[in-house]
């Protein structure tokens, strides 16, 4: 290829030149540590809120506060004569000034956090916390947008420099969290963005120190805040407990059960709290992220004579009637997912499973439990027949060849999330068709899935997903229902799915104990066996007729229903009831429609992209008098230009957002912890985009439309294919060890970030070489806004179609780049000055 294809044009290399090395050296590391320090802050953020709040609410506040980014960057625009946009130390003098600003809202914000959470109306905390957070946000977002303004002809070199640090910052965040916990990890994030505003401000005070003395005295308060933190000195900590929706409100702040915390454990995958209570020294209680409360008993080692709280499991908890009548052949293997406290455990020991593998995601979580082995028997510890993994457990499930009788999970529900955007369960994945198959695929001939869940709807849902996955092999609902049976308890209900039809025997033995421990049969059902007795009456009815069973069941297991026709009944009453798929894996979306916090963040998002698209065009028309067609009498440039640019980034934006947030879903049960999963995709993801933007520093000026339309086609065809194969991909190679996983999907994201990395830098270099670089701001500002409503779209369409559907969009965001900016004419027309 000749070299004047690839070349950096005259004016980008003047401009290096005019930079200074050295210069350009500070300028590329202070941008790297602004982006760390942004990405952990979204993370780091996201796990503090998560202890306080709801998964939904979180969801809410981080979109608010994101938009701050692109509000940055309006604000920068409408008020760019005022700021100026000189570089050199003048330039610096600014830049250290926003990034001290942006340092100091840091730990500013998370001091607010801890005292917003005691503010009782929901609604006041909510809105408080959303604009707390929106100040770093839009701190941050005036400073980049000022870096891209001021230095929009090394756009490539900034642009890579601002995503490879934030890759960094995928990672760094997790070690973080791991070693520091939640708020010491948000000083820290606070104390390296310091550094970045020292460095601005060393390079503008070269000769005059004295501008770098509100940086310096920032660094040295933070890091004070931090070391007085992490010694002890002073203590601020999340407040936990404040939400009644949160499970162990009810467990620390009402006196009937006089619960504590003795002991918190802080990681990337959330806060782990043990609680002990007063009332009932027996038992204890484990909570990850204030929800998902599981207890852990106090027992003696000895299973033939249990203390009286295991023993009462028999008789307390329902979940034992899915494994009290199993018969000796049928007992020889169990996988528990979500172990928790050790309470399944218990119950697979109590009816002498002789091989327990249990699958917990959460290593804190294990290691509390194993460090009390004293208190609970030793049940991770000491038994020879129990086996405890640390992973996630559909994941795990599918790399295993072996079989099970039994697969259990007990209330597996945390209620937060581990995603990117915030609405993704960590749960999710444990209850869709495709998990279904899954569970089936490694049951024995006669082996059952055995779930215990929160209350009757999981119940509901849980069936319609399984007659689903069922119906899809050929077996219809009205056979279906003879292999499955349901407890039904107002709290906490069972659910037995058989791989084949139960026994007569079984069954009435379940029933008497239903009516033995008073357990509502119209809530429950057990396959009809009509020619049999009903063990309590004496008359020759069938089990279908015996104390009515839920008629929704009966009229299923005779055939005058099928599911479809019932999740269409029960949608009426605003019950969700559509089977979960991998691709649509929103299990706990109860309600129809869109949930509420969707739209509160869709509606603003858009609103403000509709009015920042439209609002500068209008301005620049009714200023500017056309001397000739196209052509405004104040600028020199085009007004069209200005839709064809607003239009590149606000496809690149949403674009961007609608792939990844897709791509990511759609590995995660690939890579399997979802941790590390969030940690790998982002830093490749990132790492790739960084590396094609510098490389799309080598394209000259005349060459960039043309490329930008080249590599935003490239992206498109490539999440196209990525939508077509990698699930097959991904099938294929789920067995091998973790190391090859991870390079596998760090290859296919590095990949896909390459291409992606291209266009945004390229549309910023057209605008200087246009000279528009004054609207580089307000590009940017439509870019970040544009960001939050592609997240929110994601999982609009993910909810409604699938993540498939999803990234086919983003796919066609990046396609309509290549269709603005592919046209001969259109790229001389962008090349004129």
């Amino acid at each position: 290829m000749p070299a004047n294809k690839t070349a950096p044009s005259s004016r980008e290399k003047q401009t290096e030149a005019q930079i200074g090395r050295r210069e350009l050296l500070v300028l590329s590391s202070g941008v790297f540590l602004i982006t760390f320090s942004l990405l952990a802050l979204q993370i780091s953020v996201s796990r503090l809120l998560s202890v306080a709040l709801q998964y939904h609410f979180v969801f809410v506040i981080l979109s608010l506060a994101f938009l701050g980014m692109g509000l940055g960057g309006i604000f920068v625009h409408l008020f760019r004569r005022k700021i100026g946009v000189a570089s050199g130390r003048r330039g610096f003098s600014t830049l250290a000034l926003f990034a001290g600003l942006f340092a100091l809202s840091i730990p500013f914000s998370v001091m607010g956090i801890t005292r917003i959470v005691y503010i009782g109306n929901t609604e006041a905390r909510l809105l408080l916390l959303g604009l707390l957070l929106f100040l770093p946000f839009f701190i941050a977002g005036m400073l980049l947008a000022q870096i891209f303004r001021a230095y929009s002809q090394i756009s490539s070199k900034v642009y890579g420099a601002d995503l490879i640090g934030a890759a960094c910052g995928s990672l760094g965040v997790i070690i973080m969290l791991n070693f520091l916990g939640g708020i010491d990890t948000i000083f820290l994030v606070g104390l390296v963005a310091a550094v970045a505003a020292v460095l601005f401000a060393l390079e503008a005070a070269w000769k005059n120190l004295r501008q770098a003395i509100f940086p310096l005295l920032t660094l040295l308060a933070i890091a004070g805040l931090l070391g007085t933190n992490i010694t002890g000195a002073s203590t601020i900590d999340m407040p936990i407990g404040m939400d009644q929706s949160k499970e162990i409100y009810s467990a620390i702040r009402q006196s009937t059960y006089g619960g504590e915390i003795t002991e918190t454990r802080w990681s990337a995958f959330g806060r782990t709290d043990l609680v002990s209570f007063r009332t009932t020294p027996e038992a204890k209680a484990i909570f990850i992220d204030g929800s998902a409360g599981t207890p852990m008993y106090q027992f003696g080692g000895d299973i033939q004579n249990p203390d009286d709280i295991v023993a009462k499991l028999r008789t307390d908890f329902a979940g034992y009637l899915g494994l009290a009548f199993l018969q000796d052949g049928d007992k020889d293997n169990i996988l528990i997912i979500g172990p928790g406290g050790g309470r399944d455990v218990l119950l697979a020991l109590m009816v002498d499973v002789r091989k327990i593998t249990a699958v917990e995601v959460n290593r804190n979580l294990v290691e509390i439990v194993r460090d009390y082995s004293d208190y609970n028997g030793g049940i991770f510890t000491d038994f020879e027949n129990v086996s405890v993994v640390v992973d996630e457990g559909r994941s795990f499930l599918k790399r295993q060849k072996e079989t099970y009788d039994i697969i259990m999970l007990s209330l597996p529900v945390l209620s937060s999330s581990r995603s990117l955007e915030g609405l993704a369960l960590t749960e999710n994945f444990l209850f869709t068709t495709g998990s279904i198959d899954d569970y089936l695929e490694h049951l024995t001939d006669d082996g059952r899935l055995v779930v215990v869940g929160h209350n009757l709807e999981n119940m509901m849902k849980l069936l319609s997903t399984s007659l689903e996955a069922l119906q899809r092999k050929g077996v219809d609902n009205r056979t279906a229902m003879k292999q499955v049976f349901i407890v039904g308890k107002p709290a906490y209900p069972v659910f037995v799915l058989k791989k084949t039809p139960f026994e007569q025997e079984e069954m009435i033995a379940v029933h008497q104990s239903l009516h033995e421990l008073d357990y509502d049969p119209t809530l429950s059902w057990l396959p009809a066996i009509k020619e049999g007795k009903c063990p309590v009456h004496d008359e020759g009815i069938g089990f279908d007729q015996c104390n009515m069973f839920s008629p929704v069941f009966v009229a299923l297991a005779n055939g005058w229903a099928d599911i479809a026709e019932v999740r269409h009944d029960l949608g009426k009453y605003g019950m969700d009831l559509r089977a979960p798929t991998d691709d649509s894996p929103f299990f706990f979306k109860s309600g129809s429609g869109m949930p509420k916090p969707i739209s509160l963040v869709l509606w603003p998002s858009a609103a403000l992209l509709i009015v920042m698209v439209s609002a500068n065009v209008i301005y620049y028309r009714r200023k500017s008098a056309p001397l000739d067609k196209g052509r405004s009498r104040r600028n020199s440039f085009p007004i069209n230009d200005l839709y064809r640019f607003a239009a590149l980034f606000l496809m690149l934006g949403t674009g961007f957002m609608l792939a990844e947030i897709s791509a990511f879903q759609r590995l995660t049960l690939f890579l399997g912890q979802p941790v590390l999963a969030l940690a790998v995709l982002l830093f490749s993801l990132l790492a790739g985009t960084g590396v094609g933007s510098l490389r799309s520093g080598r394209i000259s000026l005349e060459k960039t439309p043309w490329t930008l339309a080249v590599m935003a086609g490239s992206v498109s065809a490539l999440l196209v294919l990525f939508a077509l194969f990698q699930p097959l991909l991904t099938e294929r190679l789920l067995g091998v060890a973790l190391p090859v996983r991870i390079l596998v999907t760090v290859c296919m994201m590095g990949i896909l970030g390459f291409f992606m990395g291209f266009p945004f830098p390229l549309g910023l270099r057209l605008l200087k070489g246009k000279g528009m670089e004054e609207h580089i701001p307000w590009m940017w500002g439509i870019n970040g806004i544009a960001s939050v409503f592609g997240s929110v779209m994601a999982i609009i369409l993910a909810m409604s179609l699938g993540f498939t559907a999803a990234l086919v969009v983003g796919a066609a965001c990046y396609f309509a780049v290549f269709l603005i900016f592919r046209a001969p004419a259109g790229q001389k027309q962008l090349l004129k000055q």
